[in-house]
């Protein structure tokens, strides 16, 4: 669970530095063609509001209940509704990355404090039948790397379609 761990601490500061070196101009950007992404279809601005979104209202929520609780269930969330939801497209992903940094720091506190009895704890995952925290935790990481990766290739999109970056 400590690779685990170290994963989650370190999207904060890369998910930084993408935006770090994107221009403003490009951070509401989005490809012709959507062909070989490896997730959902969202901009740059909205992959971070989406990241910050699913720590503080989905992930740490399950984390706490599924830790307090006798069996929780989660139903699923869907990004294309919460991005109109939340209306990703006025948020500054600056803050949203600044507020994303907070919000993880306070997720990754709660996981490491988890015994080894809690992470075996259980709930019910609309898309994916029981699971344990442990396995939760799994997901977020794997969340995060989706993610990543398609803030990476929209930068190739960018690429090659011969704009600067």
């Amino acid at each position: 669970m400590s690779d685990t761990v170290h994963s989650l601490e370190s999207v904060p500061a890369r998910l930084d530095r993408l935006y770090r070196t994107m221009p403003a101009s490009y951070w509401d950007w989005k490809p012709a063609s959507w062909e070989a992404c490896p997730g959902e279809e969202f901009s740059f601005r909205e992959h971070a509001c989406h990241m910050l979104d699913f720590d503080t209202l989905v992930y740490h929520v399950r984390i706490q209940r599924t830790r307090d609780e006798s069996h929780p269930r989660f139903e699923r969330v869907f990004g294309n509704e919460l991005a109109a939801k939340r209306r990703y497209s006025e948020i500054h992903p600056l803050e949203a990355i600044a507020d994303f940094v907070a919000a993880r720091q306070a997720t990754v506190a709660t996981i490491k404090a988890l015994d080894d009895q809690q992470l075996q704890r259980k709930a019910d995952l609309a898309q994916y039948g029981e699971i344990t925290l442990a396995g939760l935790v799994h997901l977020l990481c794997d969340h995060d790397s989706r993610h990543l990766a398609c803030m990476h290739w929209l930068l190739a999109k960018l690429a090659c379609s011969g704009r600067p970056i």
